[in-house]
């Protein structure tokens, strides 16, 4: 026969365990990378946010139940000049001060064969929600699980770039983002 104590012990370490596991996977700059490359009067300009975090729950065999929520810390960004980063944190443009984060909340999977997905959902930057569609692919490398894929943002969405800058004729509409996220095996 289990002395009570027993019993409590395991339900004490079950209340502890349930809801790690109900969690997803907690993922944070360290474990990947988001970049994005944008166009500037016909050059190539690239960054990328250094930190961020995600809540993932994904189950192939379960899409219904799977769901991503990305917070990304917007005073982050690297664009290996200082100049560039503090105009970027600015009001036309990411305005850090009153939209620190930028958020994705999926809403739904679409299974597209061969480990591809599309994750559906809404993107919030500076206040502003729209839809979008993120391909994924889900692949091994090792015992680490890795998800990946760009896309392509048009910012003007977002009022990012406002003002004098909303034109498209020095900054492009279009920024593609990439990221490589390390999954828990």
């Amino acid at each position: 026969m289990t002395q009570p104590w027993h019993r409590i012990r395991r339900i004490c370490l079950l209340a502890v365990l349930i809801p790690m596991f109900a969690q997803g996977e907690m993922l944070d700059g360290s474990r990947g990378q988001i970049r994005f490359y944008g166009t500037q009067m016909g050059a190539q300009v690239e960054g990328r946010f250094q930190r961020f975090s995600a809540d993932t729950h994904f189950d192939p065999n379960d899409l219904a139940h799977s769901s991503v929520h990305l917070v990304i810390d917007l005073d982050s960004i690297d664009l290996a000049s200082e100049e560039s980063e503090d105009e970027i944190k600015g009001t036309h443009w990411f305005n850090t001060a009153h939209f620190p984060q930028a958020i994705f909340d999926s809403s739904g999977f679409k299974n597209n064969g061969d480990h591809k997905y599309l994750v559906y959902g809404i993107l919030q930057i500076k206040g502003i929600k729209q839809y979008i569609n993120v391909p994924l692919e889900i692949t091994q490398a090792g015992k680490q699980r890795v998800a990946q894929g760009s896309f392509v943002l048009l910012r003007h969405r977002f009022a990012v770039g406002d003002g004098t800058w909303a034109a498209t004729d020095s900054v492009k509409d279009e920024v593609v983002v990439r990221y490589r996220l390390m999954l828990n095996p």
